[in-house]
């Protein structure tokens, strides 16, 4: 018997960590903000271009290199070593933190980070938010099994007001105990996951799928659209803890800097 061949390929991981997102709307921005060369900062970490322990160039260096002020650059690094991903000494210089790599990594893939390197304002609005049954498909996802209560948010993600992104997220209820009682209408599942749980590692897959009904009123959309969307599952050592999709609207675009 000739076997079929499979649709699915595999995108590097160190691919995967370092895709950004441009919409349209913002596709013309600048990217000389200071969020911005933060991001570019990460990647480089993330990339292992500047790894643990290293010291990176200096503020005029970067500032030269990216053709911003140094103050923005500044601006920057003292963020990353408020999140503890860099360390900086005076007349020393900036070095990398010895432990680095998740935040750098969980860091890099958020919308937030996103949306403010692109300069626009970000802005979150929960849509929906309520305890189900898990479906079939989302219980292989979380290793439960169907009818299992999982969490059910459906959020969307906003620059300068404009849906940049909506985010259907099912949380694996069991593997959360803290859960009970999180009010998700002033932050993100994502960053509450991160937050509370830090997720070790995870798997992400992209591809075009129909749009929901929820999620296709905030974009005016026709639900069934088919729109460029990242499937995304959290672990926590052997334990599934999240299972999200998150949708795009037409002309989106994923960048990849190496």
């Amino acid at each position: 018997m000739k076997k079929s061949s499979s649709s699915m390929s595999r995108l590097p991981a160190e691919a995967a960590t370092g895709l950004r997102g441009v919409s349209p709307e913002l596709a013309g921005r600048s990217t000389t903000t200071w969020q911005a060369v933060r991001n570019e900062v990460l990647a480089r970490i993330r990339s292992q271009e500047w790894s643990a322990g290293k010291l990176i160039p200096t503020e005029k260096q970067l500032a030269t290199e990216w053709g911003c002020a140094r103050a923005t650059v500044n601006r920057a690094l003292r963020d990353l070593a408020e999140n503890g991903i860099v360390e900086r000494r005076r007349k020393v210089g900036t070095r990398v933190s010895a432990s680095p790599s998740l935040k750098a990594s969980r860091e890099i893939s958020a919308i937030r980070s996103d949306i403010q390197a692109l300069g626009a304002a970000f802005s979150y609005r929960l849509l929906r938010s309520e305890r189900i049954g898990a479906p079939s498909g989302i219980a292989r996802n979380l290793q439960i099994a169907s009818g299992d209560p999982v969490q059910y948010v459906n959020a969307a993600f906003l620059a300068d007001q404009v849906p940049y992104c909506c985010q259907v997220t099912w949380l694996n209820i069991a593997a959360l105990p803290d859960l009970d009682g999180v009010d998700l209408s002033e932050g993100s599942a994502e960053e509450w996951l991160e937050h509370a749980i830090h997720p070790n590692h995870g798997r992400i897959a992209i591809m075009a799928l129909p749009i929901e009904e929820g999620s296709a009123e905030t974009m005016n959309l026709r639900p069934g659209t088919p729109v460029l969307t990242i499937e995304r599952t959290d672990w926590s050592d052997s334990t599934p803890v999240a299972f999200s999709r998150q949708s795009f609207p037409p002309g989106h675009r994923l960048v990849y800097d190496r």
